[in-house]
């Protein structure tokens, strides 16, 4: 039951600081640099989050933060294009 509600806050943390990122997003249109430090912090702590809620998981491997690290590049590059066109 501990590790059920353990893995609940997990992801109710990843939602919420997302969620923020994407509020803050849209209430600082108009400030193109601001919206990219927040995109780079989302994504930093997308990946940082990934990696530990692995290791805690026990099922870590180095092709898990890969597939973090893209998706965060990923979303970096394709909203840094939407952000400056």
């Amino acid at each position: 039951m501990k590790k059920e509600l353990h893995k609940y806050i997990y992801f109710l943390t990843l939602f919420f600081v997302l969620a923020l990122s994407t509020w803050l997003f849209y209430l600082l249109a108009g400030f193109p640099k601001k919206q990219f430090i927040l995109i780079i912090l989302a994504a930093i702590f997308y990946f940082v989050w990934g990696i530990v809620h692995h290791l805690i998981k026990g099922d870590f491997h180095l092709k898990i933060m890969l597939e973090y690290l893209l998706i965060a590049i990923l979303a970096v590059i394709l909203l840094k294009g939407a952000i400056f066109q």
